[in-house]
């Protein structure tokens, strides 16, 4: 069972605290902090991230670069839910072709990332695979 810690510090500035003792700063946009929405994105790349690194590690495969750029639209009122989701994966390593790429990006989104699976169905993620 995970277990996480949110700490209210000032203001709107938060401090969160993972199981394994790991701290980030939330707070609004204009403040020092990632605001929760966002980290929600983060938590969707970083999570689908880790699998494609996985997937492509299996396959003998040294990445040399990964990057995930996340972009959303939320609806204009309260409580602002993500409508769409899209990835941008940019990814380098020696022998890795755009099929093999996208499949563990479909792998990740589709199967193994707990964040995705956690998400509404209602929202649409998208993704696109880029070769460097």
């Amino acid at each position: 069972m995970a277990q996480v810690e949110l700490t209210w510090i000032e203001r709107q500035r938060y401090l969160a605290v993972d199981s394994g003792g790991h701290s980030a700063v939330f707070s609004g946009k204009d403040d020092v902090g990632v605001k929760p929405s966002e980290a929600l994105l983060l938590s969707l790349a970083g999570c689908s991230a880790h699998d494609v690194v996985e997937i492509i590690g299996k396959r003998k495969l040294t990445l040399d670069a990964l990057k995930v750029t996340v972009s959303a639209e939320q609806k204009e009122k309260a409580p602002w839910p993500f409508t769409r989701i899209h990835l941008r994966y940019t990814a380098s390593a020696e022998g890795l072709d755009l099929e093999q790429l996208n499949r563990a990006i479909d792998l990740s989104l589709n199967k193994y990332c707990s964040v995705r699976a956690s998400l509404s169905p209602d929202v649409q993620v998208t993704y696109e695979a880029v070769l460097e």
